[in-house]
């Protein structure tokens, strides 16, 4: 039995069901678990994947210098220890493989015994997998207690023990990038000679996304034969609810019927593989676990970054593709919003002006798609599952 641990957002659930997927290759049969926590995005994913879904109480780490949020950090984490040791009681896994997200700290910290002892015949072999070059303050913590370390940027490699870390790359479903195009249409129900728009910002949304996508349909729609694709995203919040606000946002520009019936919303592209294949563009964020579907995916990608993350790694994402030809950088800007105050923001006339100078432009997204799908490092689940099969001498869980 495995217990794989990752959430908060899709990009560290689909991770855990990367592997997952590779771990049922290698073993059909073998029993596995998700851990996670209660309102986020796993609590969808993975139920409707099929997977046993257990849940532990867990939350971000907060600036040190913070002493109220630091103090209800460590008894959060605390009680998530507590629970994933109960877990790890109840199903005695043969190995525990963490994605990031708030979920997996708890998890690792009980399977290796960091706050509660375990004996030592009680510890299962395990893994971390990290996605971003500089890696969160968390995995660095369980990074250095595990056995092993998986990393999506040989760069991040140096923030672990070297005789823990490897680079793996970033493990993707069997479903990205491998669906016929035509198929995905049919599926969608979208004409074989569209021009098809693919906008979303991750499993929760983005806002600076949705709102430049909604002020560009009018010049998008304008064009017979576009059709857009929009991932609102599934997050609600007490300033925002990506679904409600966009649909006001398209609502005025009264848009005629013609044209709205070739915009298609949704709150959760699922199964996002089918929308890439049907997709000719993208327009999306350069979280890494994103920008490695869109490379399996030979998609050219208009990529909108979030700026302000830690080592502004998104920006340097999507500068590091546009320098290299394979995608085209709409950056943000600050914009006063009536209700929330200062928010970021995007041109929606300059994002409309990259999407369809790219649509009269087969040749550009030919050599896009071809230098993007270039850069795509195939076969990290695999390796992953490699890694936890050597840690198990062969034994199969």
């Amino acid at each position: 039995m495995i217990l794989l641990s990752g959430g908060g957002t899709g990009g560290h659930v689909y991770p855990a069901v990367a592997i997952a997927e590779a771990l049922r290759r290698r073993w059909p049969g073998v029993r596995l678990v998700f851990a996670g926590i209660r309102g986020r995005a796993e609590e969808k994913i993975v139920p409707a994947l099929g997977y046993e879904l257990r849940f532990v109480p867990a939350t971000g780490m907060p600036p040190l210098h913070d002493v109220v949020g630091m103090a209800r950090f460590a008894w959060t984490l605390g009680a998530g220890v507590r629970a994933a040791g109960r877990i790890l009681d109840e199903f005695v896994p043969d190995a525990v493989i963490g994605t990031g997200g708030y979920a997996s700290a708890p998890v690792l910290l009980a399977a290796v015994g960091a706050v509660f002892p375990r004996s030592r015949e009680k510890r299962p072999a395990t893994l971390v997998h990290e996605q971003n070059a500089v890696p969160g303050k968390l995995n660095r913590l369980v990074g250095r207690r595990v056995d092993r370390v998986a990393a999506t940027f040989p760069e991040s490699l140096r923030f672990f023990p070297s005789s823990r870390a490897f680079h793996s790359g970033y493990p993707l479903r069997a479903q990205i990038g491998g669906i016929d195009r035509s198929d995905a249409r049919r599926k969608l129900d979208l004409p074989r000679d569209a021009f098809v728009l693919l906008a979303f910002g991750g499993s929760l949304g983005a806002r600076t996304i949705n709102r430049g996508v909604a002020a560009a349909l009018p010049a998008l729609l304008a064009e017979p034969g576009v059709f857009v694709l929009h991932g609102t995203g599934r997050y609600s919040g007490a300033d925002y609810d990506p679904q409600d606000d966009t649909a006001r946002a398209v609502a005025r520009h009264a848009l005629s019927p013609e044209r709205l019936s070739r915009y298609r919303p949704a709150d959760f592209l699922d199964p996002i593989g089918v929308a890439y294949a049907a997709a000719d563009v993208v327009i999306c964020r350069a979280g890494a676990g994103t920008l490695s579907e869109v490379q399996a995916c030979g998609l050219p990608a208009i990529i909108v970054p979030k700026k302000g993350l830690p080592g502004d790694h998104q920006t340097a994402n999507a500068k590091s593709l546009e320098t290299s030809g394979a995608a085209k950088v709409v950056p943000e800007r600050d914009e006063d919003d009536p209700t929330l105050g200062r928010i970021a923001a995007i041109d929606p006339q300059a994002l409309a002006r990259t999407v369809l100078d790219l649509r009269r432009d087969e040749a550009a997204r030919s050599a896009m798609g071809a230098t993007i799908r270039g850069l795509h490092v195939p076969g990290a689940a695999e390796r992953i599952v490699e890694e936890i099969e050597g840690l198990l001498g062969g034994v199969r869980p």
